[in-house]
């Protein structure tokens, strides 16, 4: 077998497990409003377990609601009500073969007033989370007591339910870890203070737990080894954590970092190298004798491997590569890797949709989270043939669904290679994963027998020769460029001409107009290749069209940059290299005068060919940036959803 240590059967505790592929647990608010588990939640872990992981952790599980509760929908075990649920949760997991335990978890102060129905959230110590803006209570010591028997009745209703296991969450800035923390307990009674009073909470409820329910049944802890904040805990605490925590008898630790103030962290954008937190684990596994597992950016079969034969964890967890593709263990078993469809890690679905109070999805599997709705695997009850125009995100998504219900499908693409935007917009910085996406389409297409036209511009003429039942349109969009009295085009191009490679620009004076994400990123290109950059936006803030988490870490990056940034500032003329603007604080119109001008104003839809062919097929679909310009998350499940309506 070509990876032996990840398809090795493990043991944790006295629960023998088939490989040591984990599913961590990541919220997914599709549970009900009032806590209970929902069909939709149940189809979603039965499909990640059809998919050969080895252990599913179950994601946070409040053990006090409403005043723990961290999402809208988010499940609950504080109540034997929630014991039939849980149990159908348990059942399908199990019978797919996978083992499964379940997380519980207090939110604490990062809660807020929104998600605890009202309640002030309540913490170790008055402490506000700076990434909420929320300020919270100090529990008494009496409230500490009683929250040590709810997390321990939690873990006895999980072992009523039928899982296997039970994980205390004292991570991600989550109640337990802030007990932990020097950053966030300034308590100065029996559970505040010295390192031993800071740890006195979670080792009175794993000890509590374990009365309940006996040494055969599995209790791990998930740990911010590093919370990567002043004064917060380092790897060199939580070692000594990590030893008190296998003294009290705990069966694994799971190494993971960050808290909402580090909230990149935790949840890493693009920038974050895969498998960066390995030596977080091993730090944990150098101390230790119980179980490890390794978190972080872990994307591929190869760099799971590793981590595992270089001693950094016993276990590794795969968590959005197995919300962006549920057969990721089956198909590394297989030896057919280059069908992962791997996570590109843009948060855009996955926790962008959860901060906006909606359900988990993701930008590259259009099925996730709604595995209840679609039966991904359903064959058409007619073969058709159809042409899908265009192999951006949306064109390909739609090709691969529709030769996957068993239609003939021919797709068109005016340039030489599949990916559309996706090609050059991975060549700004740290985007090189999107190019991920593009390679799973070239591996897929010629295998599901979809024929692909590259270097080929469809026409009227040449889709209708074809005499396709039903055309999927996915033509794009072009860039904006504004009409200005006396704009020199020798001295100004578009964001995605620098991006493409067009127009190369070194050691040159440049203006960037527009400060969405594409002007963010072109700054930051040119910045890296000597140009001196100045960013013009209308807006007061930058970027503000980005997911919360990828426009943290492009805001750091543009401040640690030489790029010059003029916000509230709206380009009025361009004549020659004249650019005229005006500022929002002074009435008077001021002058730039740029060795040359990139413009990244947006995207207008390319229709013409949707137009061209209205009444004149017998279905017709207009998908992604040729519909409405917005992102990949939108093209591919429009994409999608037309394939499935063929």
């Amino acid at each position: 077998m070509q990876y032996p240590h990840l398809f090795a059967p493990g043991k944790i505790g006295k629960c023998s497990i088939r490989n040591r592929v984990v599913m961590p647990p990541m919220a997914t608010n599709l549970g009900s409003a009032f806590g209970e588990v929902t069909p939709e939640l149940l189809a979603y872990y039965r499909r990640r377990a059809q998919g050969g992981v080895g252990l599913i952790i179950v994601e946070n599980a409040q053990v006090d609601m409403f005043q723990g509760r961290s999402l809208t929908a988010q499940i609950a075990v504080d109540s034997d009500k929630f014991l039939p649920g849980l149990r159908a949760l348990a059942e399908v997991i199990h019978a797919e073969g996978a083992k499964t335990f379940l997380q519980i978890q207090h939110g604490g102060r990062q809660c807020t007033p929104s998600t605890t129905d009202g309640l002030q959230p309540v913490a170790p110590s008055p402490v506000p989370c700076k990434f909420l803006g929320v300020m919270p209570r100090a529990l008494t010591k009496e409230e500490i007591r009683e929250l040590v028997e709810k997390f321990a009745q939690a873990a006895l209703r999980a072992r009523l339910a039928g899982f296997d296991g039970v994980e205390v969450h004292a991570a991600h800035g989550y109640l337990l870890n802030e007990f932990l923390s020097p950053y966030t307990n300034k308590r100065d009674d029996e559970y505040g203070g010295s390192f031993e009073n800071r740890l006195r909470f979670l080792l009175e409820i794993l000890a509590r737990i374990k009365e309940l329910v006996g040494e055969d049944f599995v209790v791990g802890v998930r740990l911010s080894v590093e919370e990567f904040v002043p004064g917060g805990l380092t790897l060199a605490e939580s070692q000594e954590i990590a030893r008190a925590l296998e003294a009290s008898g705990v069966d694994y630790i799971s190494a993971s970092c960050g808290i909402y103030e580090s909230v990149s962290t935790i949840i890493e954008p693009m920038n974050f190298a895969e498998g960066w937190r390995a030596h977080l684990a091993r730090g944990i596994k150098e101390v230790v004798s119980c179980p490890v597992i390794a978190v972080g950016v872990i994307r591929h079969p190869e760099v799971a491997e590793r981590i595992l034969a270089e001693g950094h964890a016993d276990f590794v967890a795969i968590g959005r590569g197995l919300i962006a593709d549920p057969d990721w263990a089956k198909k590394a078993a297989w030896g057919r890797e280059r069908e992962i469809n791997h996570c590109i890690s843009c948060n855009v679905g996955c926790i962008g949709e959860l901060f906006a109070n909606g359900k988990v999805r993701c930008a590259v599997n259009p099925w996730a989270g709604r595995e209840l709705f679609f039966d991904e695997r359903a064959r058409a009850p007619e073969r058709k043939r159809v042409v899908v125009v265009g192999g951006g995100p949306g064109g390909m998504t739609a090709a691969l669904v529709a030769a996957q219900r068993g239609h003939e499908v021919h797709l068109f693409e005016k340039e030489k290679a599949l990916g559309g935007q996706l090609r050059f917009a991975a060549r700004a910085p740290h985007k090189e994963k999107l190019l991920w996406f593009v390679e799973y389409f070239e591996e897929m297409l010629p295998k599901t027998g979809v024929s692909v036209h590259l270097g080929s511009e469809a026409t009227p003429e040449t889709v209708l020769a074809l005499k396709p039942q039903a055309v999927i349109v996915a033509s794009g969009g072009t860039p904006v460029i504004p009409e200005f009295s006396s704009l020199d085009p020798s001295f100004a191009c578009t964001a995605w001409d620098v991006l493409r490679g067009s127009v190369v620009l070194e050691e040159k004076d440049v203006v960037v107009v527009g400060g969405g994400v594409v002007g963010c990123e072109v700054a930051l290109f040119l910045a890296e290749r000597g140009n001196r950059v100045t960013l013009v936006e209308m807006l007061s803030h930058l970027a503000v069209d980005a997911e919360v988490i990828t426009r943290i870490e492009l805001l750091k990056a543009l401040g640690a940059s030489s790029v010059h940034v003029m916000t509230s500032t709206r380009c009025m003329d361009v004549e020659g290299r004249r650019v005229v603007y005006l500022c929002d604080a002074d009435p008077r119109t001021s002058e730039l005068h740029p060795e040359y001008i990139v413009f990244a104003m947006g995207t207008q839809p390319n229709r013409a060919l949707f137009d061209a062919l209205s009444g004149k097929v017998q279905e017709l679909f207009l998908i992604g940036d040729a519909r409405e310009p917005r992102k990949i998350f939108h093209a591919v499940y429009e994409g999608a959803l037309a394939a499935t309506q063929v």
